[in-house]
């Protein structure tokens, strides 16, 4: 019940359409409990009494009733469906928002298909909650109330017969409560299921395709959907058992009020026009309480929903900034690694709720797994304006470097320092602002060329915007595209070829203009001609600036001012391109092997 209360609250910001579509409501109620009194008047009067003259004015009136009612009713529903989408719309850019902050580890843990049917299915699953499940609980027990009310002042012995049923809806009404809300949330979970393995197929469709794994991703999904098909039996079974039930026992009551009003009207102990118009509010008082038990099973489905939800928005970022943070003006570009050890946290799938905590690492007693240990007493210093390349085998350590760098992370040992500040002490996005990164694995958006382009920089002026893709070598093969800067490039930038992307990642990091410049291995995997475009944009762009280079290709940072060769973890050599050749160590070997490959044997 936590969750509903919590989803309750979210509804304050808009409590003034709530109350005005509560009045429409209370007055549609209001109006539709008169017709069974004209009905008796009806009945009683103008058939019983024969007094015709009373008819029109009767008819007349039950028809203006009736127009009222429906207007009322109209004014409510649109209102309360506009609030259902709005309330829709503010919750899923609360999630986005959310997202947008949570750290990198998170995403890591995480998968992107259960994240996506978290901020669509399970938002999507509250908007039925929302127009019918808020305001019409506390009009239907009102209008309960109310037809009970009416009622007993019609006659209290045919009321008593009314209620026999109440108790027995109550207590099914509890049990289906138990049963249902784990039912609903299994769903739930398994409909997130479906998402993250679609989303992960559909990443992967060109291996799939490459295999020829059609058939057996077929099986796999087919399987996930098979559970998701037999929860979903499960939750039909449970409903349609309940609902047609208490239909029953409603309908029981009816035919109880029926006959035994039906004896007292032959006993001449109730007129029949009494017995019409309660009849008429039998249905009055029965529709609430069945509408009561639907509203019940959209609440279920709804904290259900919710419980996802709000585990979602409890998350906290790794990675904040401090109380006393200082935000960076003028960097110079002085970066500092002291005695830096770093561990990734456990990278489970959140797949299954609640979402996974980030849980500290056993190890010496400060969080810190020795054992899982990336990087252990790193320590170097970049000066400004300095180049300094990081080699080594896989897995030596070198990207974790450039994420600690960027904070993505924060070491488990040690420190970082720009400038002097602790990057712990800096607020995040001044040092992101001033940071710029080219990774082997480009990312561009399924946008236009320009609008990549101008992700880092949104105010860039057109000149700007040119005199970047010239420095990256990209502006010749832009503008030989159909529409220039204006041409869409597909996802991910599926219309490019490697260089091509490659090189626009790097023209969006020149028209950002950082004081530091990481690029990791980002000519790996281009061609030889498009390594050396790229090349001689890098020499134009890395002047002046700080700049930390990734690269299995030796050859590509043999100018660099400092490289550092790292294995295991550990910085094992540090020195120039010369005279690391002749010290004959763990830069040499890499070296001469990549020349063998190469088939240049020195």
């Amino acid at each position: 019940m936590r969750a509903l209360k919590r989803l309750f609250g979210y509804l304050g910001p808009y409590w003034r359409i709530l109350t005005l579509t509560s009045a429409l409501i209370l007055l549609h109620t209001s109006l539709n409990l008169l017709p069974p009194l004209f009905q008796r008047q009806i009945v009683d009067g103008v058939i019983g009494r024969q007094q015709l003259e009373r008819l029109l004015p009767l008819i007349a009136g039950l028809i203006g009733i009736y127009a009222l009612s429906e207007m009322a009713n109209f004014g409510d529903q649109y209102l309360r469906h506009t609030i259902g989408e709005r309330f829709l719309y503010d919750l899923r850019i609360r999630i986005y928002d959310h997202l947008q902050r949570l750290s990198l580890s998170f995403f890591e843990r995480t998968s992107t298909g259960e994240l996506m049917s978290r901020v669509s299915n399970d938002v999507n699953a509250l908007e039925h909650f929302v127009t019918h499940g808020t305001i019409l609980t506390v009009v239907d027990a009102l209008r309960l109330i109310g037809a009970m009310v009416v009622l007993f002042l019609l006659e209290w012995r045919l009321a008593l017969v009314a209620l026999i049923p109440i108790p027995l809806i109550a207590f099914a009404l509890r049990y289906f409560n138990l049963r249902a809300r784990p039912i609903y949330r299994r769903v739930r979970d398994r409909l997130g299921d479906i998402n993250a393995r679609l989303q992960d197929d559909l990443a992967g469709i060109r291996v799939i395709q490459a295999f020829g794994q059609e058939n057996a991703e077929l099986g796999r999904f087919s399987a996930i959907s098979r559970i998701y098909l037999t929860e979903r039996i499960k939750a039909i079974r449970t409903w349609s058992t309940f609902f047609p039930a208490m239909s029953f026992v409603s309908a029981t009551g009816g035919a109880l009020v029926l006959g035994v009003g039906a004896w007292m009207t032959a006993a001449g102990q109730l007129s029949l026009g009494t017995l019409v118009a309660f009849l008429a509010y039998i249905a009055s008082f029965y529709e609430p309480v069945r509408r009561l038990v639907d509203v019940d099973n959209t609440f279920q489905q709804a904290i259900a929903a919710a419980e996802r939800i709000f585990e979602l928005l409890d998350q906290r970022s790794d990675i904040v900034d401090a109380p006393d943070a200082v935000a960076l003006d003028q960097v110079r570009g002085d970066v500092v690694f002291d005695d830096v050890h770093f561990h990734y946290g456990k990278c489970d799938l959140l797949t299954n709720s609640p979402l996974l905590a980030a849980q500290p690492a056993a190890g010496d007693g400060n969080g810190t797994d020795r054992a899982a240990e990336v990087l252990h007493d790193v320590d170097f210093r970049i000066a400004p304006g300095e180049v300094v390349a990081l080699v080594g085998p896989s897995g030596a350590g070198k990207t974790s470097i450039a994420n600690l760098l960027c904070r993505f992370y924060d070491p488990t040992h040690g420190r970082i320092l720009l400038d002097g500040h602790d990057l712990r002490q800096v607020q995040v996005r001044s040092l992101r602002q001033r940071v710029a990164v080219v990774l082997q694995d480009t990312f561009l958006f399924n946008a236009t060329v320009r609008e990549n382009l101008l992700y880092g920089k949104p105010d860039a002026s057109e000149d700007e915007l040119i005199a970047a893709a010239q420095a990256a070598f990209a502006h010749d093969f832009i503008m030989a595209m159909p529409l220039g800067y204006r041409t869409e490039i597909g996802e991910r930038g599926v219309k490019l070829s490697g260089g091509q992307r490659q090189r626009l990642a790097l023209a969006r990091a020149i028209l950002a203009d950082p004081r530091i410049l990481i690029l990791d291995e980002a000519t790996s995997s281009v061609d030889a001609e498009a390594e050396y475009l790229i090349q001689q944009a890098l020499e134009e762009v890395l002047r002046g600036r700080t700049a930390l280079v990734i690269a299995h290709r030796l050859s590509t940072i043999r100018n660099a001012d400092t490289i550092i060769a790292l294995e295991g973890g550990r910085i094992r050599e540090v020195g120039n391109h010369r005279n690391l050749l002749a010290r004959g160590g763990l830069y040499s070997q890499l070296y001469q092997r990549q020349l063998e490959l190469a088939g240049n044997p020195a």
